[in-house]
């Protein structure tokens, strides 16, 4: 998920507080040191707590796919002033372990815990889509969310190349596991393919 930084007027930076929230990163703005939610997308604490982010439509694909597609692309230099070491993911711990580290609090069951899902919220209802079911049949998936239609394709190699409404409009979406997405989410429903 992306965000604006313009909140109510007001332009902002923001880093990782190194905090979490429901096992879901805070972030934080440097201007007032408040602390944002990325799945509330709001400001949960500080000067600026209740304040709403603004989501920007985004989507995240392969180095290859982008590179097939924007052949033009320049990349951010690694030469940061910083001694680490770029290619090394942080987390790869993380996805190989089956359980979650910090508590979310109830846990629905209709998923697995570390099920990787699409979150979307329209008009004020979410759904989460199992990323596995998506992948399974690539293709144009089709439903309806909060009364509007919702197209999610999917490519042949499984990854998620756009999610549009009826109006072929980008709904802004994100990737998430399921601990985290029904803890912020509790009423959401979860998609599944009737065929």
């Amino acid at each position: 998920m992306v965000y604006s930084r313009a909140v109510e007027g007001d332009i902002y930076t923001f880093g990782v507080s190194g905090r979490l929230y429901k096992s879901n990163v805070l972030l934080y703005d440097h201007q007032t040191d408040s602390l944002w939610s990325q799945l509330l997308e709001k400001a949960v604490s500080g000067p600026l707590v209740g304040k709403k982010l603004r989501k920007l439509p985004s989507s995240r694909t392969s180095w290859k796919a982008w590179r097939q597609r924007h052949p033009e692309t320049l990349v951010l230099s690694t030469d940061t002033g910083y001694h680490r070491d770029y290619s090394k993911d942080p987390y790869t711990g993380y996805y190989r372990v089956g359980t979650i580290w910090s508590p979310v609090g109830h846990m629905r069951q209709d998923l697995s815990p570390r099920a990787r899902i699409l979150g979307i919220e329209v008009s004020r209802e979410t759904r989460a889509y199992p990323l596995i079911q998506l992948q399974r049949q690539p293709g144009i998936t089709d439903d309806s969310v909060g009364g509007e239609l919702v197209h999610i394709e999917v490519s042949p190699e499984g990854e998620v190349v756009a999610v549009k409404n009826g109006q072929g409009e980008h709904i802004p979406h994100i990737f998430a596991y399921w601990f985290a997405w029904q803890a912020f989410h509790p009423e959401t429903t979860v998609y599944r393919r009737t065929k």
